[in-house]
């Protein structure tokens, strides 16, 4: 390929990707624009609320970024831009790195690589919806460059941008320790011991360590919590490890990502311990593999959840593409990657419409996803009846909440009222509104996913009076149904 054909080349690439990329911005726009948040997403709009310097479960880069954005705005749609944004950034840093990494291979390798990683069902939908794993992926992508550079290109002035970068993934999420794991690995397997001669290495720590002084200060202010809770979720000694857990987990991502992702990355990683002369491949195993060995190690104790190994998932995708371009002409190949597609174009295209416009038929109160309407409402309705409660003598009645999994959506609606969960255990909620006070009274809201537990809620009360029931309607259809309860003398 001489010169002129290869810019040619790039330049189509590189406007295939933009293009692509531009449809993807644009269905999560209009996606976002129509429905409301999720759990997760309602408890980091919170973290925004609630500034800090860190919090219970996470490092406070999603706090901060929310934060921002509430400055202009809460709705729905401005809280789902920075999840868009992050999204498309690190989708572009991908194409970058791949051509990065594989300069002397067709240029369009870098828009298969974004292709593999927007038809991942899950990485998809984490464009719409703000997770630690946004802010995390694009600083994931950026470190793992400036490793790329500092240990396969042997540029040791890189550990700079080593240290930028592992700093801000830090702030964002603790699976970035999985950065430092494959800094020590690329350390050793390329043999680049030199570099801790220069000053170098030692600034880029010096840069990684300031930046996540915000974490470590907070916690040592609370007794390590954060610490504390993350080694507990993996090493509980009161669970044990299944291989039951792990299979689940495991069919969770082959079907979260799409089959073929997942079939072809074990492939892709088959190939690249065979092929460990090359030093690209070395590097490969050395991002990804201590991703997974975080993450899937202990899902034997705990089933992960599917967004946990995003990181892991979208680097190897840059291993992917590269494998799929050498044995392209393979028809097993051919056939597997038609199916794949598929897969996720069909499956992306009911997800996505169905945010839009919902048209999937469902049952009365079985609305697959209700979980995103009626929140605002059902608040709405919640803070009446508190008010209502509070021209009677007692206490001052608060909003109760049965379980975490839903509090953050209360919350969040009903933003600055104080929610309260009904039990003891230590949340981040617990951090901002207390736990429940002995004979506390107001009004507890039970969304109709979780009202088959009403009576392990309400009992906890000395007693509760049915308060109405909010029913949330979609295309004319009850899609979810929310429940209202005016209990006193709560004794837990």
């Amino acid at each position: 390929m001489n010169l002129a054909s290869l810019r040619l080349s790039q330049l189509k690439a590189s406007h295939a990707t933009a293009s692509l990329l531009g449809l993807i911005t644009l269905i999560h726009l209009a996606a976002g624009a129509h429905v409301g948040l999720s759990a997760d997403a309602a408890h980091y709009a919170l973290y925004g609320a609630h500034l800090a310097w860190s919090y219970f479960d996470h490092p406070p880069m999603i706090g901060w970024l929310q934060a921002f954005m509430e400055i202009f705005s809460t709705s729905n749609l401005a809280l789902r831009l920075w999840p868009i944004a992050l999204s498309l950034a690190s989708s572009v840093v991908l194409y970058r790195l791949t051509r990065q990494i594989y300069p002397e291979k067709t240029p369009w390798l870098g828009f298969i690589a974004v292709v593999i990683m927007q038809s991942a069902i899950i990485v998809s939908l984490m464009g719409i919806s703000m997770l630690p794993d946004d802010p995390l992926l694009l600083f994931f992508l950026l470190g793992s460059g400036a490793l790329y550079r500092t240990f396969v290109e042997d540029k040791p002035r890189a550990w700079l941008w080593v240290g930028l970068w592992f700093g801000l993934a830090g702030l964002s999420k603790y699976t970035a320790i999985a950065l430092v794991v494959s800094a020590f690995w690329l350390m050793v397997s390329e043999r680049r011991w030199k570099h801790l001669q220069t000053p170098w290495p030692w600034l880029g720590m010096g840069i990684a360590l300031i930046l996540i002084l915000p974490v470590i200060g907070w916690n040592a202010a609370h007794h390590w919590i954060s610490f504390r809770y993350q080694i507990m979720h993996v090493s509980d000694p009161n669970r044990h490890w299944h291989i039951l857990n792990f299979i689940k987990s495991q069919l969770i991502q082959f079907f979260s990502y799409s089959p073929g992702i997942y079939l072809f990355g074990l492939l892709t990683l088959v190939y690249a311990i065979r092929h460990r002369e090359d030093p690209r491949n070395r590097w490969l195993l050395a991002m990804v593999i201590p991703v997974f060995a975080i993450i899937d190690g202990p899902s034997g104790t705990n089933v992960t959840l599917p967004h946990w190994p995003a990181v892991g998932w979208v680097l190897l995708s840059i291993g992917i593409a590269s494998w799929l371009f050498t044995y392209q002409r393979r028809r097993w190949v051919r056939t597997g990657i038609g199916l794949s597609l598929a897969y996720s174009v069909i499956l992306l295209s009911i997800l996505f419409s169905q945010l839009i416009y919902p048209w999937v038929p469902f049952k009365a109160n079985a609305y697959p996803l209700a979980n995103l309407y009626g929140w605002h409402r059902a608040a709405m309705r919640a803070e009446t009846l508190q008010k209502a409660m509070a021209q009677k003598p007692g206490p001052p009645p608060v909003l109760y909440a049965g379980n975490w999994s839903y509090a953050s959506h209360i919350a969040w609606y009903a933003y600055p009222h104080p929610v309260q969960i009904t039990d003891h255990k230590l949340h981040q909620m617990t951090l901002w509104y207390g736990n429940a006070k002995p004979g506390g009274r107001g009004i507890l809201i039970v969304p109709q996913k979780f009202h088959g537990h009403v009576n392990d809620w309400t009992k906890k009360f000395s007693q509760c009076n049915p308060a109405g029931k909010l029913p949330i309607h979609v295309k004319n259809k009850i899609a979810t149904t929310y429940y209202f309860y005016r209990c006193t003398g709560y004794h837990g």
